[in-house]
Order: structure tokens, then sequence, then C-alpha cells
């Protein structure tokens, strides 16, 4: 099962390397998708929606790109995931059932509920830096290289 789409990977990965950045250097997207093995027009579509929640700022020219429109330690991980797919991991039910709820649970529903409070509450408490700084020793050793063909 996987929780996050391919795109909000490639920004969290792409942030950790803004966040090793200068303050204010803005970097290409096609730059920053370099390392991922990403195509870069999709990271820079995706990292888009992070504008509007302040998390990165844009410069155009020629030494444009992104750069963090925040400090890192202000920038929590349930704000990037859900400026990128929504909130709906948060109220949706753990079998999909679309009638689920307090009035008509599904056998998962209270267990599922605590436990997608417990990882809100640690998504709302887990800033970009003690990400970055969790995964520094990975920059170097090429971790951040996504396989995108398709797994049989």
């Amino acid at each position: 099962m996987q929780f996050l789409s391919l795109g909000t990977q490639y920004t969290l990965t792409a942030l950790i390397l803004l966040s090793k950045q200068e303050p204010g250097v803005a970097v290409s997207a096609s730059r920053l998708a370099e390392p991922m093995n990403s195509p870069g027009t999709y990271l820079s579509q995706v990292l888009t929606q992070l504008i509007r929640p302040g998390i990165i700022g844009t410069r155009r020219g020629i030494n444009g790109g992104v750069y963090l429109a925040k400090k890192p330690s202000e920038i929590f991980l349930y704000d990037i995931i859900t400026a990128v797919e929504g909130n709906d991991f948060f109220k949706t039910c753990f079998l999909g059932i679309s009638g689920c709820g307090d009035i008509e649970p599904c056998p998962f529903h209270d267990v599922w509920k605590q436990k997608r409070g417990n990882i809100e509450a640690w998504l709302k408490a887990t800033s970009l830096e003690e990400l970055a700084n969790d995964t520094s020793g990975m920059l170097t050793e090429g971790a951040y290289k996504f396989d995108r063909k398709n797994k049989a």
C-alpha cells in the first residue's frame, strides 16, 4: 500500500534539496529533478501547488527557479502533503467505503480514526528541517533516485 503519490514523494525530496540551499537561492525544477530521476516538467507542475500556501516562491530569469518561502523549521509535512494531495486521506475510510462514518462504521472505523489522527498529529509536528536532517546522509548516497519503471 502506498500512502503518498509519486508526485508528493518528488515534492518532499525537492524540498529537502531546496532546504540545503542558502535562504532565497532559487533552483530550477529541472536541476532539482535530475538527482531524483524525475521528469522536470512534472516536478515543476507539482511544485506550483506549493506557491499559494506560501511554502515556496518563484523567481523568473537567468537565475530563476523555486526557493523556500519560509525557513525549513516553519514548513511542516502536513502542509506539504495536503497542498499536493488534499486532505482526503484524513477523512477517508480505510476500506474505501463511501458510507463509512461514526453513524455507520466499517469494522476498521474506530481503530483507523485513531491511527489516522496519530498520523495527522505526527505530520503536523514534523518540520521539513527535521526530515532534511534525518535524511542528510542520503543526499550523497543517491538514495533520492526514483525508479519510474512499472513493476510487475
